[in-house]
């Protein structure tokens, strides 16, 4: 018998086996190094637009025979919006942008700062939708208890936006996952749970979500509260310092958000609570393709600013512009299906309530793709220091709004709405890369 010992064939295959192990793990180690981060990223992307479009199915198909509580959600979910814009510009900004420069204890009481600024932001919000609640209450209760439920949850909801980009500025995109896989199952699980008890409102849905948020932020906060040391006094100093940072941001994402996110509002004082809940409808369908596009705008966004610092200002122009043709290009494919099987699609959900709205729908899809542009164009802006230019593009949206958007929600209601929404990226696509174009033909040093 021959041992294996004095086998060299075997001891050869042997080594051959290890090697190729090792090789294998090695490979796969610096393909996690390259891209693993990355995946994560678009991970956590997926899981977050799951549980949003999840959310959004159940309504429509179990909520779909009560408009009334369906607009009401429609309305909260736009004030959240607005919420998460603050935290974006005046925290989330920052915070991004400045991680990479500190280190040690003034590492720790940067992120203390920002932790108390985005608790003030929540907590302004909160009192603000506790006092609308009062003074609604007289006139609508559904609409006052859904604001209650949403100023009792914006503060754990906040937090829970919180510590996805702060997880990312660390380098812990895994805590951002595990936060949103805990926020995923739990937000449907409840959500599922009061559609099957046949008592699904507004309110309960906000207190769902402000509850599936709550528990994984606070865990996610009790596991990372090593990396914070807050105080107060060092947080409104940082504000004055980070206002000159943030200020064109935060001018610019008003503007931009009065001009696309009030047309809830303008059709529920035009056009009434059910056409809201018909704008829902059409604009979450509509939405189907957002998760490519907000993927797009993270990979364009960082690829911009590295062209502007690595390239001439032709090659810098040509390179913005042909990502905003790409763009608009992989868009254009999903809006096309959404514009011919959403309004079908919809009607199946609902069970027949929401039918005879593809118009609406084909607007906004148009609008969804035009966006992509949009975004490109003004990081471009961005790119050359001239967020100023971005910020004077976003009026154009905002004024549209008040007067033949106005026109339009009054005469056609979401049909007419989603058409102003596609003028208003219309013009502000044309308007950014006319500016564009003007400014990066400039001077380096008057850029």
């Amino acid at each position: 018998m021959i041992s294996a010992e004095s086998n060299p064939s075997q001891n050869l295959d042997c080594a051959d086996t290890d090697a190729g192990r090792t090789l294998c793990v090695s490979s796969l180690n610096r393909l996690w190094k390259l891209h693993g981060r990355a995946a994560l990223t678009l991970l956590d992307q997926v899981l977050v637009s799951v549980a949003s479009f999840a959310t959004s199915f159940l309504l429509l198909r179990y909520m779909a025979d009560d408009k009334e509580h369906l607009a009401y959600f429609t309305l909260a979910l736009n004030l959240l919006i607005w919420v998460g814009e603050f935290h974006a510009s005046l925290v989330f900004t920052p915070l991004t942008l400045l991680t990479p420069r500190r280190n040690g204890q003034a590492l720790r009481r940067f992120h203390g700062s920002t932790l108390l600024q985005h608790f003030g932001v929540s907590i302004i919000a909160m009192i603000a939708l506790l006092i609308a609640a009062y003074f609604v209450r007289p006139h609508d209760r559904d609409m006052s208890q859904t604001l209650i439920a949403l100023g009792g949850g914006v503060l754990v909801i906040g937090l829970r936006n919180y510590a996805r980009p702060f997880s990312f500025a660390i380098r812990k995109p895994i805590a951002a996952v595990l936060l949103a896989v805990g926020v995923c199952v739990l937000q449907i699980g409840g959500v599922l749970y009061f559609a099957f008890e046949g008592n699904l409102t507004a309110a309960k849905t906000i207190g769902v979500i402000a509850l599936a948020s709550a528990i994984p932020a606070v865990v996610w906060l009790l596991a990372h509260r090593s990396y914070f040391a807050p105080n107060l006094k060092q947080s409104i100093h940082d504000i004055r310092d980070e206002w000159p940072l943030t200020r064109w941001v935060f001018f610019s994402g008003m503007v931009w958000n009065g001009g696309m996110q009030l047309y809830p509002w303008l059709i529920a004082t035009l056009s009434g609570k059910i056409e809201v809940a018909i704008w829902f409808a059409c604009y979450q369908l509509a939405a189907v393709a957002n998760p490519l596009l907000m993927g797009l705008q993270n990979f364009t966004g960082s690829r911009i600013a590295e062209a502007c610092a690595e390239r001439d200002q032709a090659s810098f122009v040509r390179y913005v512009y042909r990502a905003a043709f790409y763009t608009a290009l992989l868009m254009l494919g999903p809006a096309i299906l959404l514009s011919i099987f959403a309004s079908p699609m919809l009607v199946w959900i609902s069970r027949g309530e929401f039918e005879g709205h593809r118009l609406a729908i084909i607007l906004l899809c148009s609008a969804f793709m035009l966006q992509s542009i949009t975004f490109t164009l003004s990081r471009g802006l961005f790119a050359l220091h001239r967020a100023d230019i971005d910020l004077y593009c976003n009026f154009a949206p905002l004024l549209l709004l008040f007067t033949g958007g106005a026109y339009l929600t009054w005469k056609y209601g979401t049909a007419g709405a989603a058409a102003s929404m596609l003028i208003a990226q219309i013009i502000s696509s044309g308007a950014r890369a006319i500016l564009f174009h003007r400014v990066a033909r400039q001077p380096a040093r008057a850029i």
